[in-house]
């Protein structure tokens, strides 16, 4: 193994340490003396001394470099192409220079046709080109846009675009009532560092992509679920017999699938999970509780979502949060929701208006913390005589790894569909001799392909609920 006493380049938690050249250099030396068996000259002045000075030059040049690629990948530092590949994160590109703009009244005989592309020239001698085309009008006149043909801050006061630099029939003049509008170079490196950040702080509100990304960028969040109901729900005359809703009249709304029935005698947690002939009005509907209700006033303020049916009020707002700090993420949902918007979940959080002096007004933020659901495995392997004697820890280990993303997959999070067949890569990979006969999970009991997570709930993967058989 080759070494060397030229120290290296450290990566440390508050960014990249190169070394002094004059480290480089005594590096260098110690590396010139061990290879010609010691009692070199270290001076500078002999052949060797030159050739250390060489190569320490070398070093400290291609340490450089690589700072400033490193610097390149910091968006505060960034500039050229590297900022532009920054930016692109953000869908949003570098503004290349830009023509000056200006308004123009072209006069002539009426019905003539000036093309896009027509040349005009101002008084400085810079042409300009029409960007749209039009026809002279019945009063002799027309208004079309040009543009400089060359980009940049080129001035173009009033009245000074007056020359029509190639002749069209029927053209007679053109004049520019306004002062053009300057163009630009192309954007600078600070002038599009600003635009980019004013782009991230502006990019979205009120949406659950933004309130999702939000929440998702709070230190130390490690899933989240966003989710809303924007129904006002139902109003309407029903009765129930066994598991059959009748809706005889609809007053205000439309009934659908997952919504919670609310009324005089109703069995709690009573939710519509079919359409029979009704289809949002009146008709027949199917609901998961037997009982019987007599005709009544009816209304369907909440639904049922996902696979745990989760209650979620009308016109409410619903994000499910694992890790964080809480008053981070309720700062987070706070600063992105629209107004008024109601807010659904087990967690309550006071957020103080920072934007007023005291007495600063608060609002109650809610968001859910889910409950965690283990997710059981069962792997079966074929028992070959070549596997590890630790394979059921590999294996276990394999899975957890991938359950949580560890092997560059999608990791298990709130509200998926977890499938066996997702941990099969993982394990196969464990050990050259590993035939997988079967891998089957569950909530319960492992015996499905699949797992739907309800909205409400975080899935689990620990070693102790993977069983591994050798078949």
């Amino acid at each position: 193994m080759t070494t060397t006493s030229v120290p290296a380049v450290q990566f440390t938690q508050t960014g990249l340490v190169l070394p002094l050249e004059s480290a480089i250099l005594a590096g260098v030396q110690a590396d010139i003396n061990t290879a010609f068996g010691g009692g070199v000259n270290p001076s500078l002045s002999t052949p060797q001394g030159q050739l250390a000075s060489s190569t320490t030059a070398i070093v400290g040049e291609a340490n450089n470099t690589f700072a400033s690629f490193v610097n390149q990948v910091n968006p505060d530092f960034a500039s050229g192409f590297m900022q532009d590949a920054i930016a692109r994160i953000y869908f949003i590109n570098r503004n290349p220079a830009i023509p000056t703009a200006v308004q123009c009244d072209c006069v002539g005989a009426v019905g003539t046709i000036i093309p896009v592309g027509a040349q005009a020239q101002d008084t400085s001698g810079n042409r300009y080109l029409s960007t749209a085309g039009g026809t002279i009008s019945s009063t002799g006149t027309i208004s079309l846009p040009f543009a400089c043909t060359i980009a940049g801050p080129i001035p173009c006061p009033a009245g000074t675009l007056t020359s029509i630099y190639q002749s069209i029939p029927g053209w007679n003049t053109i004049n520019n009532a306004g002062n053009g509008v300057p163009g630009v170079l192309v954007e600078s490196r600070a002038d599009f560092a600003y635009r980019r950040q004013q782009s991230v702080a502006l990019n979205s509100h009120g949406s659950l992509a933004s309130i999702y990304a939000a929440v998702f960028n709070v230190p130390n969040v490690i899933d989240v679920y966003a989710f809303e109901n924007p129904s006002k729900g139902a109003s309407f005359t029903g009765s129930i017999s066994t598991t059959t809703l009748t809706v005889s009249a609809v007053t205000v709304g439309t009934l659908a699938v997952g919504q919670i029935l609310a009324g005089t005698g109703i069995t709690a947690g009573t939710r519509i999970t079919a359409l029979g002939t009704g289809v949002g009005g009146t008709g027949n509907y199917t609901v998961n509780n037997s009982q019987t209700v007599a005709s009544e006033a009816m209304t369907t303020p909440a639904i049922a979502v996902g696979s745990s049916n989760y209650v979620l009020a009308s016109n409410a707002l619903y994000i499910a949060v694992v890790g964080g700090a809480s008053s981070d993420i309720a700062n987070a949902i706070w600063t992105k929701k629209d107004s008024g918007c109601d807010m659904s979940g087990n967690t309550s959080v006071t957020v103080t208006d920072a934007n007023y002096s005291a007495p600063q007004p608060s609002y109650t933020i809610k968001y859910q913390i889910p409950t965690a659901l283990p997710i059981l495995f069962a792997v079966q392997l074929v028992n070959n005589p070549s596997l590890p004697s630790n394979i059921v820890a590999l294996v276990q280990a394999a899975i957890v790894s991938a359950f949580s993303g560890g092997d560059g997959g999608q990791r298990a999070r709130i509200g998926s569909t977890i499938f066996a067949s997702r941990f099969y890569a993982p394990v196969s990979l464990v050990n050259s001799s590993v035939s997988i006969l079967s891998i089957l999970l569950g909530a319960s009991t492992p015996t499905l392909n699949s797992v739907t997570v309800g909205i409400d709930q975080a899935p689990t993967a620990v070693a102790a609920n993977i069983s591994v058989t050798l078949v």
